[in-house]
């Protein structure tokens, strides 16, 4: 597996170059075809074009491919829908704990920040989003 002084075998730095590009390309392709382009940060579009025009086979520095690995993951989560849950979830904790709150609940704060609580209300609305056949969108 490891033929050289430096592991030049099957996981050398440039074949991981290359399959974090061949990734880059598709997570771009993904995004691109769910139509969720406009929803991909400024910075990382810049970037994930600027990789797009210069073509690279390899990439040499570390810096580079922890930004690569950024762009890839931030794309990722625009199409996953776990993510999409989790952020409805965070947002409908908070407006829950400040209405709870409001009312004098002394806890409720904490709601912002239980996991489960979180994942519950993100259940809870695509549960309701799906008994009102999506009238009310998530």
């Amino acid at each position: 597996m490891f033929s050289g002084p430096y592991g030049s075998g099957e996981y050398s730095s440039d074949c991981l170059a290359v399959k974090l590009l061949d990734e880059l390309r598709d997570a771009v392709l993904r995004v691109k075809r769910a139509r969720k382009w406009f929803l991909v940060n400024p910075l990382t579009r810049a970037f994930v074009k600027a990789c797009m025009i210069m073509r690279l086979t390899r990439v040499r520095s570390i810096i580079l491919m922890k930004a690569i690995i950024k762009a890839i993951r931030e794309l990722e989560q625009i199409i996953s829908q776990e993510h999409r849950l989790i952020e409805v979830g965070v947002r409908e904790a908070w407006k829950l704990s400040e209405l709870a709150s409001s009312w004098g609940h002394k806890t409720a704060r904490e709601w912002r920040n239980n996991k489960a609580y979180i994942i519950l209300q993100a259940l809870t609305l695509q549960w309701i989003s799906r008994l009102f056949n999506s009238i009310i969108r998530i």
